[in-house]
């Protein structure tokens, strides 16, 4: 297996990447966007210091749809990191085509605290809930297209795309589409997805196993 270095060229002539600095790299984007969550989440500014404690616990139960989509990208966010471990865990090849499809992915991952941030800032409207479906459906498509890479890379593997696979390429546009005539009801169904992929079985379902016949990168 390649060491945490700078990329270097396989047999083939195609670039390839240190496993270590590849995981190195994912993970960090998803720890940076993981926190910038967080802030996204902002008072009215109709409330202050000076306002009554009333004033300040309305202020703080009006924002419940922020608390809400907050909780939603929180664990997709943190579901996908899980899941994105499992593939990688026993992966052995990281081409040039996973690098690409995983820079997509990533891309996608640092969109999501801008999509929560408009979802905060002007409440679930059939215009935000899809915006914020729309980008949850990105995601997954581009988590698939990372899989995808990676079967190819292990030639000889046995593993394939499952039903695993199936809920989220359509659970993501439906939630969308419900969420365009409920939108509360669409970012529950998101939060929902992210409680699915969560279930131990599910994470076992997203782990690669390469064929006993993949060498290693060198």
């Amino acid at each position: 297996m390649q060491g945490a270095g700078a990329p270097a060229v396989g047999d083939n002539g195609a670039m390839t990447l240190g496993k270590g600095r590849f995981e190195s790299f994912s993970d960090g984007v998803f720890a940076i966007a993981i926190t910038l969550l967080i802030l996204e989440i902002h008072l009215p500014p109709t409330v202050s210091r000076a306002s009554g404690s009333s004033a300040q616990a309305k202020a703080l139960l009006e924002i419940w749809p922020a608390y809400l989509v907050y909780v939603a990208s929180f664990a997709t966010i943190g579901i996908m990191w899980l899941n994105h471990h499992a593939l990688f865990d026993a992966a052995q090849r990281i081409t040039h085509g996973v690098i690409v499809a995983n820079l997509v992915l990533l891309g996608l991952i640092s969109f999501l605290p801008f999509t929560t941030e408009v979802l905060g800032r002007l409440g679930l409207t059939q215009a935000t809930v899809v915006y914020y479906g729309l980008t949850m459906t990105a995601i997954a498509f581009a988590y698939l297209g990372v899989q995808i890479q990676v079967i190819a890379a292990h030639p000889g593997s046995a593993q394939k795309l499952t039903r695993w696979n199936i809920v989220g390429m359509t659970a993501y546009p439906l939630a969308t589409v419900v969420g365009f005539f409920v939108p509360l009801l669409g970012v529950v169904l998101i939060a929902l997805l992210a409680v699915f992929y969560a279930l131990p079985r599910n994470v076992r379902v997203a782990r690669f196993t390469p064929g006993p016949n993949v060498d290693a990168v060198r």
